[in-house]
């Protein structure tokens, strides 16, 4: 069987299987309620989740096979980014909150050996192929989020900055110059 053939039969089976790895790493409430209802008003994140997975699920298919056209990782992380910028937001390390890319091949593979197809030789060959696409858009999507974190970074520090200049204006400590003030001394 061709690997691209058996993903998009196998399609709704996978995702299921790579939803329920991701929802794993939240806790069983918090689990419980992402799985809960599709809505992007009522669950938001359940719905950045899935319709993510799905997103990318599409995309590494779809890229399956190009011999000779590389696809870009920017293309294949783009898909991973609202997910990503979710994740980031929230109390995971990188492996934590990157680590649910990999349990792609996982769950693929799962429903392979489920039916046999991980016995054929060119099947393997192609999952090789596969591995290697997932792991481009691991790295693709690592710096995303490290750019993600940075940001928020920079937005806590110029928060606290902001806080005690603040704080220092308010307790008369900050002695403000007046126009044509260089400060400088002749």
């Amino acid at each position: 069987m061709d690997l691209k053939d058996f993903l998009a039969e196998k399609r709704s089976a996978v995702l299921e299987r790579w939803l329920d790895y991701v929802l794993q790493t939240y806790p069983a409430q918090t689990s419980k309620m992402l799985r809960s209802g599709q809505n992007r008003f009522t669950n938001p994140v359940g719905k950045i989740i899935s319709d993510s997975l799905g997103a990318v699920y599409d995309e590494v298919v779809r890229h399956l096979g190009h011999k000779g056209s590389e696809p870009e990782e920017d293309s294949l992380s783009g898909f991973l980014e609202n997910i990503i910028k979710v994740r980031a937001v929230q109390d995971f390390t990188a492996s934590g909150a990157l680590g649910f890319i990999f349990w792609l091949k996982k769950a693929v593979r799962e429903e392979a050996e489920k039916c046999g197809a991980c016995r054929e030789v060119p099947f393997c060959r192609q999952m090789m192929e596969f591995d290697s696409l997932v792991d481009r858009l691991a790295l693709g999507a690592f710096d995303f989020f490290m750019q993600c974190r940075e940001k928020i970074y920079e937005l806590k520090a110029a928060e606290v900055r902001d806080h005690t200049f603040r704080l220092l204006q308010q307790a008369n400590l900050i002695i403000e110059k007046k126009e044509g003030e260089h400060g400088e001394e002749h």
